[in-house]
């Protein structure tokens, strides 16, 4: 749940039109842009049911948070470099895009399946108990210091969530079991 939200998604929706407007979008582009945030984030959000059966929890996850840590840093160096090429802010769009189809392939929905899925029948509503407000506060935490931290340091501060993303790939590598297919005795014994 942590790594849901520190990945930097709502930082990336919440203030995509004053991103959009800071890579040097004009007019009404940079709220088109952000209405077409929330349409790929719609769709897929639906394309990942179907591709959480078919790929596996634990895949969709690496896949996700190592391409979000790459398209970060593509974006942060795109944002620093936007007021110098004309061609630049669609790019950060097109990135922009890109990171909401691999979180939303991803991390959107998949940390609500594993919580339910790695903790036996006794232990799961205390593990949804915690995972809610988890979600909830690291959400908060991210949308309350992002615009503070951009303040400071500018397009830079994708490079945080560069950092946590690439932190989040290796966790997941070493410790997050595939849980598709498989019973939870089966995951608790090979924890044992």
């Amino acid at each position: 749940m942590l790594a849901q939200q520190f990945s930097g998604i709502n930082a990336v929706i919440f203030y995509s039109m004053d991103t959009f407007e800071k890579a040097g979008l004009k007019g009404d582009n940079p709220k088109y842009a952000t209405i077409g945030i929330g349409v790929v984030n719609v769709l897929m959000t639906i394309v990942s049911l179907y591709l959480v059966e078919v790929a596996g929890r634990k895949t969709l996850l690496l896949i996700g948070f190592g391409g979000m840590s790459i398209d970060t840093l593509l974006l942060s160096l795109t944002l620093y470099f936007a007021d110098q090429n004309d061609f630049l802010p669609w790019v950060c769009i097109i990135l922009t895009f890109i990171y909401i189809i691999l979180f939303a392939a991803g991390a959107g929905s998949i940390p609500w399946f594993l919580v339910t899925e790695i903790f036996n029948q006794a232990a799961r509503p205390t593990a949804v108990s915690l995972a809610v407000p988890t979600n909830w506060i690291a959400n908060f935490i991210v949308t309350l210091t992002f615009p503070s931290i951009e303040a400071e340091i500018g397009p830079f501060v994708f490079l945080i969530f560069v950092a946590l993303d690439v932190v989040f790939f290796l966790f997941i590598l070493k410790f997050v079991p595939e849980t598709k297919n498989r019973t939870i005795d089966d995951i608790i014994s090979e924890w044992k």
